[in-house]
């Protein structure tokens, strides 16, 4: 299973995704995938733990897939509660799946 179909089904499912990314394990609620204006494959997520070098948590953020590494789903589900969720995302110009 792709990285892609994964996240996908972690959002049909409402699963929290684990991964490493930029070397900091983080674990985020997924609300979107799909394809960003520079043409790479795109995660819009929430992160609720792990670590941030910005310190961002509790809104989304846009992750490369490509950048993404040891990626999994968990069986922790969440409630899309972000107010911010926006299900036409502007940062993609094509949408996999989302909320």
């Amino acid at each position: 299973m792709s990285s892609v179909e994964l996240i996908c089904e972690a959002i049909r499912k409402r699963a929290l995704l684990e991964f490493l990314y930029h070397n900091r394990r983080r674990v985020v609620a997924p609300y979107c995938c799909g394809v960003s204006s520079r043409g790479a494959d795109v995660l819009r997520a929430v992160q609720v733990r792990g670590g941030s070098a910005s310190g961002g948590m509790g809104f989304g953020k846009l992750w490369a897939v490509a950048e993404i590494a040891d990626l999994r789903m968990l069986d922790e589900v969440f409630t899309p509660d972000d107010p911010h969720y926006n299900s036409r995302d502007r940062a993609m110009t094509r949408i996999y799946c989302g909320i």
